[in-house]
């Protein structure tokens, strides 16, 4: 009985010592972090809190994007309706993308002088149709795209086909990423003066191949004058037709002017330019239509270029003056000549050219001037040098002008080269300062 006690004893001591180990197992498990093995068998941390709070951050910057991406107005597939843009939606979304619905043959409408703020984007493709009096005004800070293709043009167009219709295209943005292609204006001049207007000085715009047709008024019209070699629009190959007058600017927006754009075919064919100062290098270039130099033209500064063939038409009693710090370089040719003529083909309509400049750059030739010549007072020849000027002078025609063609002020002490120059219908070749005829111009 004593021997099997202790025995005993030992079994219970072996028993407790057993539980005391599993329940200290268990307590341990409980306090550890929660573990559990990723595909390669090593266990690591739980991270399902942490993975909670990136997904939070990770939606606010997806939603952050969202609302500072580009927004479109999509149709419900298979739906050829054109989507009416209300007057705030510019506003709404500031930066738009307009997309073509194959489908539908006019993408969208407005009926109101709708704003832009911000960006916008037009597709190739995209057909607008306008409502009366409707259109878009880009504003100073905003920025605008219609970037069509030859196969698929831009059309802004009105909701009738009649001239006028609606407003047109207003812009002020002086954004130097703003540009139209392949984007035809029809139709517009509603209650504006053009079919693309723009304004203020520093607007900035690229027109390529683009077509304004069909326009009341004006197809575009460029407001304001600007400063020396300010060329901030550039016009190329585009198209100005079926519109009352092709084109209107400033004569100190020369430069704004390219060959490869074609003006005729309009209901007055000719270049409205309002006259006033040209400041700095300038080339008036050739046209396919002439221009009509709405009021008394002055160079200032800086080289004036005319080109062979070349038409300027001038208004009543109107004239132009080259000053001491401008040089005129106006030289045509024989096949084409220079015409600058009145706009009636009356004798005095429009005054004449008078040059005060010393610049040995000054030359005139193969130039036909019509129509000139002071009625009243003097001196009255056509070209007037003043006194200590210079002038080379050849191949000139005077038509139905006045008097007399050219004009000296102290033919001893100016610079005179003249050559062939011929008087049809215009009484007498030179005179002095006071209208005298200098009757023996080979001593001059």
């Amino acid at each position: 009985m004593k021997t099997l006690f202790p025995k005993l004893k030992f079994l219970l001591f072996l028993l407790f010592l057993s539980f005391a180990l599993v329940s200290c197992k268990e307590k341990t498990t409980t306090t550890e972090p929660n573990l559990e093995k990723n595909s390669s068998g090593v266990e690591k941390e739980n991270t399902s809190k942490k993975d909670a709070d990136t997904e939070k951050q990770e939606n606010f910057k997806v939603r952050f994007a969202e609302e500072n991406k580009a927004t479109s107005p999509n149709s419900p597939e298979g739906n050829t309706a054109p989507i009416a843009l209300d007057c705030n939606y510019f506003v709404k979304n500031p930066n738009t993308i307009l997309k073509d619905n194959p489908e539908a043959p006019v993408d969208y409408t407005i009926d109101c002088f709708i704003r832009v703020d911000d960006k916008l984007r037009i597709e190739p493709g995209v057909v607008i149709a306008f409502d009366q009096g409707a259109g878009i005004y880009f504003k100073e800070k905003s920025s605008f795209n219609l970037e069509g293709t030859a196969e698929k043009p831009i059309i802004l167009t009105g909701k009738e086909d009649t001239k006028g219709y609606w407003r047109g295209i207003h812009t002020k943005s002086s954004n130097l990423n703003n540009a139209m292609r392949y984007v035809t204006i029809q139709y517009a001049g509603n209650g504006a003066k053009a079919g693309l207007e723009v304004d203020r000085e520093n607007s900035n715009l690229v027109l390529e191949n683009c077509t304004f047709s069909e326009n009341k008024n004006y197809g575009m019209l460029v407001n304001d004058d600007v400063g020396k070699d300010v060329n901030n629009i550039t016009i190329k190959n585009c198209t100005f037709t079926k519109n009352d007058i092709p084109f209107k600017t400033h004569v100190s927006r020369l430069r704004m002017f390219d060959s490869s754009n074609n003006f005729s075919g309009n209901k007055k064919d000719y270049i409205y330019l309002d006259g006033g100062i040209l400041r700095g290098d300038a080339t008036w270039v050739k046209l396919d239509v002439p221009y009509f130099l709405q009021d008394n033209f002055k160079n200032n500064e800086g080289v004036l270029t005319v080109e062979p063939g070349t038409e300027i038409i001038m208004p009543a009693q109107s004239w132009m003056h080259l000053s001491n710090k401008a040089s005129l370089v106006m030289v045509g040719t024989q096949e084409n000549p220079i015409v600058i003529r009145g706009e009636h083909d009356v004798a005095g309509f429009w005054k004449g050219l008078t040059i005060d400049s010393g610049s040995p750059l000054n030359k005139i030739a193969h130039v036909n001037f019509k129509n000139a010549g002071s009625t009243t007072g003097n001196p009255n020849g056509v070209v007037r040098l003043e006194r200590s000027k210079f002038l080379k002078i050849h191949d000139v025609v005077f038509t139905n002008c006045f008097e007399y063609g050219v004009s000296l002020q102290s033919p001893a002490s100016s610079h005179l080269e003249y050559a062939n120059l011929e008087l049809e219908n215009t009484p007498k070749l030179f005179s002095d300062w006071k209208g005298e005829e200098i009757k023996n111009p080979e001593n001059l």
